[in-house]
């Protein structure tokens, strides 16, 4: 599944390897990701799509707040994650399924 601005996903690559973090923009083929601590939403991570796995979706305040602002702050992103950590059927294993 490709990922959408909202969405939380897992890095599968790179010195952040294993991070979930938000989409907070995108392009063609590019996503941009926060964490709201390392990564900052002023600063994002320019990502390749392919070095990602969608993780889920985020709160629905927090997609309404990113929609209708067009941004979110490094709290908000915080509370995002750690909402979907709480939310995770395994609970802290983000890993991705393999067979």
């Amino acid at each position: 599944m490709q990922s959408h601005i909202s969405d939380i996903v897992l890095s599968l690559s790179g010195r952040d390897k294993d991070e979930i973090m938000i989409v907070i923009k995108e392009d063609d083929d590019y996503i941009y990701l926060a964490n709201g601590k390392g990564r900052r939403a002023e600063n994002p991570k320019r990502k390749k799509r392919k070095h990602v796995a969608y993780q889920g979706a985020c709160d629905e305040w927090t997609k309404q707040r990113l929609f209708v602002n067009g941004r979110l702050t490094n709290s908000e992103i915080r509370k995002a994650l750690a909402i979907f950590k709480q939310d995770a059927p395994d609970k802290g294993d983000l890993s991705p399924q393999s067979n």
